[in-house]
């Protein structure tokens, strides 16, 4: 009698062999349990995690590094207006008295003492120029300034136009003189921000701004100070500022020497001669010394052509002396509180 299908090796038979019926009891391998969701999705009508719900807003975030936006003071933004047109009314009126065209003088808002929020106004006002005199204060300003505009401020500003009534400088970006006394100490810190050194009046300084101009990768506009005080104990050497002067600058009779060092040096680009009227007398002589003492630079340095001169209280003896640069700040801005 033959076997039976599927009989053990017992003589057993297990009945007829269906292979597709799965093992009884048993869920099929690998298949979810019926009505069960499948593992990892969210359950329905559940928002996907971290996502808004439906219908609401997602939150206000400000971009990543950039300040939240202030608000100007109006009134402050009116008087600041005023005060612009004023000195601009000044100067144009002192040109026009020297036969001169106020589109060819550059106004700089000295902007030391006064808050970030100032400088935005004055920005927003078409100044183009400002200046500051103790990296302290400056070096904060100028980088939240900066933001504050939109800007940024990986190296100096690329505009150097010099137009009075237009503010133009080829650029939108503040331009930034540094007018302080430097220290070589400070000179990494200030060529972080500054497009202009106006107060080169040693030896010292030249080699380091040089180094660092051409670390940074842009010239350095720089202006030679020249100490108007009547001559004394420096004997015209080269660097030396006039004895007991609080004014500082270099003598003008080292002047020339000077020139040829900064002419020489890579990085640094001579613009011309910056001065401060003395503490005592009249300003016009001063400026008279002042201008003929940038005509002899000129001579032998044709590219030399800044006279930055004249401040709030004598900006008009500048202009008829023939001052390219205005540095004004209290005329514009109003007293300062505790100058250092």
């Amino acid at each position: 009698m033959p076997a039976r299908h599927g009989a053990s090796g017992s003589g057993e038979s297990d009945g007829p062999f269906d292979p597709d019926r799965p093992a009884p009891d048993r869920p099929a391998p690998d298949r979810p349990a019926p009505d069960r969701p499948a593992p990892d999705r969210p359950a329905p009508d559940r928002p996907a995690p971290d996502r808004p719900a439906p219908d609401r807003p997602a939150p206000d975030r400000p971009a990543p590094d950039r300040p939240a936006p202030i608000e100007l003071d109006p009134a402050r933004l009116d008087r600041l207006t005023q005060r612009l047109a004023e000195v601009r009314a000044r100067i144009a009126g002192a040109a026009r008295a020297a036969g001169r065209d106020p589109d060819h003088l550059t106004l700089i808002a000295v902007s030391k003492t006064y808050p970030p929020q100032d400088v935005v106004m004055m920005h927003t006002l078409g100044v183009r120029h400002f200046a500051e005199n103790r990296e302290q204060e400056a070096g904060p300003k100028v980088s939240l300034v900066t933001r504050l505009i939109g800007g940024e401020r990986s190296v100096p500003a690329k505009g150097t136009g010099d137009g009075l009534s237009s503010g133009a400088t080829g650029s939108d970006d503040p331009i930034w003189h540094f007018v302080g006394q430097l220290q070589r100490n400070k000179a990494r810190s200030v060529l972080r921000w500054a497009d202009w050194v106006q107060s080169v009046d040693r030896v010292s300084l030249v080699p380091v701004l040089s180094r660092l101009a051409m670390e940074r990768g842009r010239p350095l506009s720089i202006c030679l100070q020249v100490s108007l005080d009547l001559p004394g104990a420096s004997d015209g050497k080269i660097g030396a500022s006039i004895a007991g002067s609080r004014r500082g600058g270099i003598d003008p009779a080292g002047l020339s020497a000077l020139a040829d060092l900064v002419e020489e040096a890579p990085g640094l680009a001579l613009r011309g001669v910056m001065a401060v009227a003395p503490r005592r007398g009249q300003p016009r002589p001063a400026f008279a010394r002042l201008r003929e003492v940038a005509e002899r630079l000129k001579v032998g340095h044709p590219q030399a052509t800044v006279i930055s001169a004249g401040m709030s209280g004598d900006l008009e003896d500048a202009v008829a002396e023939g001052a390219t640069h205005l540095r004004i700040g209290t005329a514009l801005f109003g007293e300062r509180p505790g100058v250092p």
